[in-house]
């Protein structure tokens, strides 16, 4: 089954990225593959690179990008909800005349129209919010 992920629970004020991380977790281990994850939203701040823990907290975009490394898992920030909240890649600050981007590497931005094609070619999508 492919299924398709919508994340919209901010990184650190929000159970939503751990629990779509875990359902995604079972889900390849059952042997299903993920179209893509998409984090709209307060859910585009797990693509942040400025997020700052304290050492007894768990890192959720770290945990995003080894998910994504490991199956070759797309990540997707949308892009307003990404620009409004201060995420940005390098293409986006050069054309806001922003000063440095924070978007990690494994993670893309992309507009819902991505979203919407991950969308039809799931087989289900699950949104944790």
């Amino acid at each position: 089954m492919r299924i398709n992920l919508l994340v919209t629970g901010g990184a650190y004020d929000s159970t939503a990225g751990v629990s779509a991380l875990q359902f995604c977790e079972a889900a390849v281990t059952a042997g299903h593959e993920i179209e893509q994850v998409f984090f709209y939203q307060a859910g585009v701040l797990h693509g942040s690179n400025l997020n700052t823990l304290l050492s007894d907290e768990f890192d959720a975009a770290d945990a995003w990008a080894a998910m994504a490394n490991t199956h070759q898992i797309p990540l997707a920030v949308c892009v307003s909800a990404s620009e409004r909240r201060g995420v940005l890649s390098a293409d986006q600050m050069r054309e806001s005349d922003k000063p440095s981007h924070n978007l990690r590497p494994e993670f893309n931005v992309e507009g819902l129209g991505s979203f919407h094609a991950a969308c039809l070619a799931s087989d289900r999508t699950v949104t944790f919010k």
